[in-house]
């Protein structure tokens, strides 16, 4: 053993020593034996990679593992019988109901494409015998007055604009992709009573670059929440299509290019009914009805007031899959480890004799991969409200340690760590938080990382709390070389890494749920 190993052991024996019998135990029930044991079945290919769409459904076999668990440990359950059912719809393109149709004002058809692509992705769109309007970009600046709608009539018409803004194409700014821009422009030509919107992609993009990886994307499965009629999502929805359609539309090639340099180099708009024609417009999409299942546990405080705030654990057990070739993604660290880990945190809450002053929830989230639906769903639906959460600790992926190879990650701010560091992320709602933190894993031996950048806060299911005002704990060893990859197996894991991450939830997790009194600077 290293001079190190036998320091940190040490470091970690005085700590133990210093702490109640209570937390002592708790630390000793969780083992490398049983996280390896967990592990080695949910990663297994008997699971196929824990998602939708297999024709063994592993993710259902993952839930019934963890709530067969959670019930033997002795955690009462949080929702019916510990799964709280989540609603889910999955869609893609039906390229044989999609259509651009383009008719003269008799009805015939002068041409039809199915270069058009309907966004959002689960659009259904059937509009017949519409005029077309053309309104350049489709700009509105409110400072300077530039408005493409003001002397256009546009009630019950398509109406049709390029991407972009004026500047953009004075300046020859190479194309991209603005969503907030775009769909703000969408939005206003809606409000202004068009039935609706043909956005075209920019002729300076001559390969169509952005129309095609556009294009690309759409026609992966989308997943979302499934929300009933009464309870609708708002939505814009549109078509994208190419500039060539656009002049077949205007009547002459090279036509939209001339008339967007016009409006930029005056910074005038030039808004017109194109004559002569109709458009109809068809856009289907396929859907698929899903039940995910988050699997929730909880011990309760002990506290009669505190035990009405809790302190919730999560951690996703979902991954992607199988791949085109048949390869199982088996997802052992992303996120089988921080799926076991969980199980073993809460295996040490439910034998303390005596329990937190607050109530401790266990939250096994469903979906992460396909967009954090189950997180996004409990904070809509949660077993203690968001004001009575008063932290969230999420572990995702904390089985790894450094290995050379990972150095393809050499570039991003998460490199996978070495055995004594951990990516910590937080965001500050309560500094108390952070410190209790700290102080504990100085304790362990542990070296926190807190310097990711603030976008990671959206990366994984924290940020659901995140957006909610819920202080979070993010822990993640971070990314290696097997990252999304069917080589993510159990034989790469450093389960003791992976212990050491379990002392240190559940050690800052109890003091968190015994803290009298939390402060926090933003709810």
């Amino acid at each position: 053993m290293s001079f190190a190993k036998s320091v940190q052991n040490i470091l970690f024996l005085l700590f133990v020593q210093s702490i109640c019998y209570g937390q002592k135990s708790g630390l000793e029930r969780i083992n490398v034996e049983d996280l390896k044991r967990h592990l080695t079945f949910l990663s297994s290919d008997s699971l196929q990679g824990r998602s939708f769409g297999t024709s063994i459904n592993g993710l259902d076999i993952a839930a019934d593992y963890l709530k067969t668990n959670a019930k033997s440990i002795g955690l009462a359950d949080g929702a019916d019988d510990y799964f709280q059912i989540i609603p889910i719809v999955s869609s893609q393109p039906d390229y044989e109901n999609l259509s651009l149709e383009i008719t003269n004002t008799k009805g015939n058809v002068i041409f039809k494409t199915d270069s058009i692509i309907g966004l959002p992705q689960e659009s259904d769109i059937d509009i017949s015998n519409a005029e077309i309007v053309f309104a350049g970009f489709g700009f509105i600046d409110e400072k300077s007055g530039y408005d493409e709608f003001k002397t256009l009539d546009i009630r019950g018409k398509i109406v049709m604009f390029s991407i972009g803004t004026p500047a953009w194409f004075q300046t020859k700014e190479l194309p991209h992709w603005n969503n907030q821009l775009e769909t703000s422009k969408v939005k206003n030509a809606f409000e202004a009573g068009a039935v609706g919107v043909i956005l075209i992609n920019s002729p300076l993009d001559q390969e169509n670059n952005i129309y095609n990886r556009i294009r690309s994307w759409i026609d992966r499965i989308d997943f979302n929440l499934e929300f009933p009629e009464k309870n609708p999502r708002e939505k814009n929805s549109f078509v994208l299509t190419t500039s060539y359609q656009a002049d077949l539309m205007l009547g002459k090639s090279g036509e939209l290019k001339n008339l967007l340099y016009k409006i930029s180099e005056n910074n005038k708009s030039n808004s017109f009914p194109i004559e002569g024609i109709r458009a109809n417009i068809k856009v289907k999409s396929k859907t698929e009805h899903f039940q995910g299942k988050n699997v929730i546990g909880v011990v309760e405080g002990s506290d009669p007031v505190l035990k009405n705030e809790c302190v919730v654990f999560m951690a996703h057990y979902d991954h992607l899959g199988i791949d085109e070739n048949g390869d199982v993604f088996n997802g052992a660290d992303d996120n089988g480890s921080g799926t076991v880990t969980l199980l073993e945190v809460a295996e040490a809450f439910a034998g303390l004799e005596k329990k937190p002053k607050r109530s401790i929830v266990f939250l096994w989230v469903t979906n992460e991969e396909v967009g954090m639906l189950g997180s996004q769903f409990y904070a809509e639906n949660p077993l203690f409200s968001m004001e009575k959460t008063v932290a969230c600790i999420n572990i995702d992926m904390d089985g790894r340690v450094f290995e050379r190879r990972d150095t393809v990650w050499s570039k991003s701010p998460k490199v996978v760590k070495d055995f004594d560091g951990l990516y910590t992320l937080t965001n500050d709602y309560c500094p108390e938080i952070k410190k209790i933190n700290s102080t504990i894993c100085h304790s362990l031996g542990l070296i926190p990382d807190y310097s990711l950048p603030t976008n990671f806060l959206r990366s994984s299911d924290h940020f659901s709390f995140h957006k909610n005002g819920v202080p979070i704990l993010n822990y993640s060893t971070g990314y290696h070389a097997d990252y999304h990859k069917a080589t993510d197996e159990v034989s790469r894991i450093n389960f003791d890494k992976m212990k050491r991450v379990a002392d240190l939830s559940f050690l800052v997790g109890l003091e968190i749920a015994n803290h009298k009194k939390l402060k926090t600077f933003k709810k």
